[in-house]
C-alpha cells in the first residue's frame, strides 16, 4: 500500500449500485482497511457548520470546558493528557495523547433485554449557541451513509445485510471533535496526538482539515500519510470487522503527529454494535487462523476505556 483507496457510494442506493460497493470495499478493507469515499451525500454546509462548531468549543475559557468534563457515561470534554493508549495492539502507550475532544454518544435507549452498561446516560452539552444542533444535525445526515456502508460491508463479507442488522438494535454511535494542537519543538519522538492504535468498533467516518499528521500502517509497516480528499469521507474498519470476516478483511494501525505549525481538527463519527451484540465470523464466513476470537462487543468496549482514561482508573 502506498496510497489510500477511493471508493464512491453516490449509486449505492440501487442493488446494483450497493453490490458495486460491496466489491470495491472487499477489496479496499481486505488489504488496506482505509478507504477516502466520495459520493456520501453528507452536505458540505452541515460539516462546515460542525467544525465551526468544534473550533468555537475548543477556543472557549478552559473553566468552561472544565465545567462539562467527561464522566462515568464518557460524556463531555475529554482534556489534553488523560488519554494513554495502553491497551493498543499496535504499540502499548506510556504516554498520554496530546489532544483534546468532545465526545457525545447515542442515548440510552429503552432495553426490552440486555445489560445496562456504565456508558447508559445523558450527553454533556456546553453553553454554546448552536453547537448541540450542529453535533446533531451532523449525526442525522451521517447516520443512513453508516447504514449504507454496513449493508455494503455485510454483502462484501458474503452475508445479507439483514443477518448485520440485529447486532445494531440500537447501535452505539459516538461523535468525537477533535483538537490537536501544534506539536512543541522539544515534544519526545513517543509522544503523538493519538498514538499507534486501531479502532475498537466497527466503522468509522473521519472528516479532517488539510493541517496533515494521520499516518496509517502498510501491511509491510510503513506509515503513509492519509491528507484528506475534497468531498470524501475517510472510513475505516475496526477491531470488530475482522472477526466477522474470519481475518479476511483488516482493522488498521493507524496514528496522529501532531502538525508542527498549526492546530490539527477533526470530526470522528463511530458507527458500532449494541454494547450487548456478540461479535462472532458470520456463519458464511471461511475463517482462518488469523480471525480473532468472538466477543461481546460491550465487554470490548469498557476494556478499553477502563485501560485508556485517567478518570476511569481513578474511580477503581
Amino acid at each position: 500500500m502506498t496510497a489510500i483507496p477511493h471508493l464512491d457510494m453516490a449509486d449505492a442506493d440501487s442493488p446494483e449500485g450497493l453490490r458495486r460497493l460491496a466489491d470495491a470495499m472487499a477489496a479496499a478493507y481486505g488489504e488496506t482497511g482505509f478507504a477516502h469515499v466520495a459520493g456520501h451525500g453528507i452536505p458540505a454546509a452541515v460539516v462546515d457548520a460542525l467544525f465551526d462548531a468544534s473550533r468555537r468549543f475548543h477556543a472557549l475559557p478552559q473553566a468552561a470546558k472544565d465545567a462539562i468534563a467527561v464522566n462515568r457515561h464518557h460524556r463531555g470534554y475529554i482534556a489534553s493528557g488523560v488519554a494513554t493508549d495502553r491497551a493498543s495492539s499496535v504499540e502499548a502507550a506510556t504516554r498520554p495523547n496530546l489532544s483534546e475532544s468532545f465526545i457525545k454518544l447515542s442515548e440510552a435507549a429503552p432495553r426490552s433485554r440486555g445489560t445496562v452498561w456504565p456508558l447508559d446516560g445523558p450527553n454533556r452539552w456546553p453553553d454554546l449557541p448552536g453547537f448541540r444542533e450542529a453535533a446533531m444535525a451532523f449525526e442525522a445526515a451521517a447516520e443512513p451513509v453508516a447504514r449504507r456502508l454496513l449493508a455494503a460491508t455485510a454483502l462484501g463479507l458474503g452475508a445479507a445485510p439483514e443477518q448485520l442488522l440485529p447486532l445494531f438494535d440500537p447501535p452505539t454511535v459516538w461523535l468525537r471533535l477533535l483538537r490537536y494542537p501544534r506539536r512543541p519543538d522539544d515534544l519526545p519522538a513517543d509522544r503523538y496526538g493519538s498514538a499507534p492504535h486501531t479502532d475498537f468498533g466497527c466503522l468509522t467516518l473521519l472528516l479532517q482539515d488539510d493541517a496533515g499528521g494521520l499516518e496509517v500502517r502498510s501491511a509491510g509497516g510503513d506509515w503513509i500519510a492519509a491528507p484528506p480528499v475534497e468531498g470524501a469521507i475517510l472510513v475505516n474498519t475496526g477491531d470488530v470487522v475482522p472477526v466477522w470476516s474470519g481475518g479476511r478483511w483488516r482493522s488498521t494501525a493507524h496514528r496522529v503527529v501532531n502538525p508542527p505549525d498549526r492546530d490539527r481538527y477533526s470530526i470522528a463519527y463511530f458507527f458500532d454494535p449494541s454494547m450487548d451484540a456478540r461479535i462472532a465470523p458470520l456463519d458464511s464466513s471461511a475463517g482462518t487462523s488469523a480471525a480473532p476470537p468472538a466477543f461481546r462487543f460491550g465487554d470490548h468496549v469498557m476494556a478499553q476505556l477502563d485501560a485508556t482514561y485517567a478518570y476511569r482508573q481513578a474511580r477503581a
